[in-house]
């Protein structure tokens, strides 16, 4: 890669947040991974195999071709650099395990990963190709929340999948040129996200009226719906020497999910509602204390929709709802209160998608310095009590069996939270196919006072119970 680097824009104030965020050592990568068959023919082990279809991904995709300048001050920038080596950016994994367990060997991939800071001076993001079989692989593409979000990690295997499935004119070689697109205009611009001065006022008011006034009067203390008796985990807290991501990694076989579509809709409702709905009253259980009455969900939402962008632009377009759902300690199949809830969670996260107006994203404009607010988090309860991120179904419609490459599964991780839940659950699926979900945190983070092995212990109980669950819809 060339020094020289072209400016194109500064970063817009949520884009700050997760430059910042970065720059600190709170959060590194997003991985969006795949499972890729290929005829015979195309080697797996091979970093050059890879070159055509990332060029096809460097070439659609503006942001791939960035770096951020300052990132350590309130003014940092986007730049494009004028040559990429891909070379930097494959790496090629072997485990000997594979063929007995195929999905463990995948999370033993993805947890290095996810703590690993990216190379500075290059675009951030790289590929770690696990081979499966002679025909078989996983891609993970790992790459930084600066310059993307969940959906760009699903527009990029869509490009790579295409690149795989053509023919190059000329044989790709490992220095890529850029070409000169313009970067998206940000998302959270004043013109796009209005903010009202009750909204923006509300919880400055609130913070000097006593309690029984603001539940009173109905005023809203900032983003979140925590209150009093919501379960929030561990205070956020930062220590590098300790800080590193735990994962565990699960799957839904496709009948299974199937049948959760079906019974959701049944009840006015979709899987992610459906499904903060199982991990709410899996966490119902490993919160002993009666004074927890409610747990709140942390869920991002893409609003593409809402500014006319298409699924396949990169960038972040991205603002979060908090749900609140009662505690649960019932078993068996979800309860009317619990389709309840799954309900109307659904409706609140479709609204969300959707409205420009008083988005909590937009409220970032007015902070002072996003450094000192992403620090000041540090010490402080946290603002949910689990998150759930469901970027969605990769859709293989229209794919015909006789392609040269296709995609039969994906995963999603991302880093365990310093400034947000305590604990997150990360979803993605194929259309039609099987759903795998990957569970992340920080040691100590659910605050529940227990040593790693206990709390490791208490999270396998959490997935065990939501699988459950989802037999339960049957």
């Amino acid at each position: 890669m060339s020094e020289k680097a072209e400016f194109l824009r500064y970063a817009s104030p949520n884009e700050m947040r997760t430059i910042v965020r970065e720059d600190l050592g709170f959060y590194h990568a997003v991985i969006i991974g795949a499972v890729y068959e290929f005829e015979d023919g195309f080697d797996v082990k091979s970093p050059t195999s890879y070159f055509a279809p990332l060029k096809n991904c460097i070439d659609q995709h503006p942001f791939f071709s960035v770096t951020v300048g300052d990132r350590h001050t309130e003014k940092a920038f986007y730049q494009r650099v004028s040559s990429i080596n891909l070379e930097d950016h494959i790496t090629i994994v072997d485990d000997s395990n594979v063929s007995v367990d195929p999905l463990g060997a995948i999370g033993k991939v993805l947890v290095p990963e996810l703590d690993l800071p990216f190379t500075a001076g290059n675009p951030p993001w790289r590929i770690v190709v696990l081979p499966l079989k002679p025909s078989e692989c996983f891609v993970a593409f790992s790459f930084s929340h600066m310059i993307g979000d969940g959906p760009t990690g699903i527009a990029f295997h869509k490009s790579f999948l295409a690149g795989c499935r053509g023919t190059p004119v000329v044989e790709p070689t490992a220095i890529v040129t850029p070409p000169a697109t313009p970067l998206t205009e940000p998302f959270d611009t004043p013109e796009r996200l209005p903010i009202s001065w009750k909204f923006l006022l509300e919880p400055l008011i609130a913070l000097f009226m006593p309690n029984f006034l603001v539940k009173l009067l109905g005023m809203r203390l900032g983003a979140s719906t925590v209150n009093e008796g919501t379960f929030t985990g561990g205070i956020m807290t930062y220590n590098p020497e300790k800080y590193y991501t735990k994962l565990r990694i699960g799957e839904i076989k496709a009948p299974l999910v199937g049948n959760a579509i079906k019974a959701a809709r049944a009840h006015d409702a979709k899987l992610t509602g459906t499904m903060q709905a199982l991990i709410a009253r899996a966490m119902s259980k490993t919160v002993p204390d009666a004074k927890f009455t409610n747990l709140v969900s942390e869920t991002p939402a893409n609003m593409r929709r809402s500014v006319g962008a298409s699924n396949d632009v990169d960038g972040q377009f991205v603002s979060a709802g908090y749900i609140p759902f009662p505690r649960s300690d019932a078993t068996g199949p979800l309860t009317d209160k619990e389709w309840e809830s799954a309900s109307a969670s659904t409706r609140e996260l479709a609204a969300t998608a959707v409205r420009l107006h008083d988005q909590p994203v937009g409220l970032l404009r007015y902070a002072p310095s996003i450094r000192k607010w992403t620090l000041s988090k540090v010490g402080k309860s946290r603002d949910s009590s689990f998150g759930i991120s469901n970027v969605g179904a990769f859709d293989t419609d229209g794919i015909a069996e006789k392609e040269t490459a296709r995609i039969t599964k994906m995963v999603f991780a991302q880093p365990g939270s310093v400034a947000s839940s305590p604990i997150t659950f990360n979803v993605i699926a194929v259309k039609g196919g099987d759903l795998v979900y990957t569970v992340t945190w920080l040691p100590g983070s659910l605050g529940l006072g227990l040593s790693e092995e206990q709390e490791d212990k208490v999270v396998d109980e959490i997935c065990a119970s939501v699988d459950q669950g989802f037999k339960d819809l049957a």
